[in-house]
């Protein structure tokens, strides 16, 4: 309904019908409508066809500016496909989604069509174990080439970690006959990373009876002990057991991973 008096002339409009209660109307002039405020109104348009088409009342309040988007994912990345779609990636472009697996470590987002860029928290640390849920409603913002999960951030530790105290969580379950360097990238793939010399001492010794495999083998750190070109190894026979190995891959050993929640 276009509500009257209205100046324009509709004989150039071309009006076309979607169904009985809702149409598509492009007009190639403006339309300039003088009613009373509770009449400049139009009625009956459908949802937007295209990224450049007016959107309604409905559009901008209730579904929040048509961010919704829904979701697949393959390997490191999450795939968003919303309509109307896309096509760039603008400054400020909030989108939410459902997450369709569960998802940690170093991610990316794509918006269909467009190429896939990072996924960070806030703070600009990956999503770590338990923030990304299978399910979980996810909500996302484009800024400086990067999408920033605005999910609050992780209470507790996530599963499979326990906590030493309330700002570090450690691994239950290690991983062995790793690499230094596989063992930093495992960590990272996780949203966390190796513990440190302190991380270490202060989660074995408060943890001790809850962690698998503990002194089985020497479990990698990030530490380096002032020796150069050297890593360093914790936990073989206590938890202030240490070593220091070339990081070449001659050597193996565990991983058990660290985080501090925020």
């Amino acid at each position: 309904m276009l509500p009257q008096p209205m100046r324009t002339s509709l004989a150039a409009a071309l009006v076309v019908l979607s169904g009985s209660l809702h149409a598509q109307v492009s007009l190639d002039v403006p339309v300039d409508l003088t009613g009373t405020i509770d009449q400049r109104r139009v009625e009956g348009l459908a949802y937007p066809a295209e990224p450049t088409s007016a959107i309604t009342v409905a559009g901008a309040l209730v579904t929040g500016g048509y961010s919704w988007c829904t979701a697949t994912s393959q390997a490191d990345t999450i795939t968003l496909h919303a309509e109307p779609g896309i096509t760039t990636y603008s400054t400020g472009l909030k989108l939410r989604f459902q997450m369709p697996v569960e998802l940690a470590g170093d991610l990316f987002i794509a918006c269909e069509g467009l190429d896939p860029v990072p996924l960070r928290r806030a703070d600009g640390l990956n999503a770590v174990p338990g923030q990304l849920t299978t399910g979980v409603i996810v909500e996302v913002l484009h800024a400086a080439g990067s999408f920033i999960l605005m999910n609050r951030m992780e209470r507790g530790c996530a599963p499979g970690f326990l906590p030493a105290h309330e700002h570090l969580c450690m691994q239950v379950q290690p991983t062995t006959g790793m690499t230094f360097h596989q063992a930093v990238n495992r960590c990272g793939d996780l949203g966390g990373k190796l513990c440190s010399w302190d991380d270490y001492i202060a989660a074995c010794t408060a943890l001790q009876g809850q962690l698998t495999g503990l002194f089985a083998d020497w479990e990698w750190i990030d530490d380096s002990s002032n020796h150069q070109h050297g890593a360093d190894a914790a936990g073989r026979y206590t938890c202030i057991s240490q070593r220091n190995v070339s990081p070449i891959p001659t050597f193996t050993a565990t991983v058990r991973c660290c985080y501090h929640p925020r």
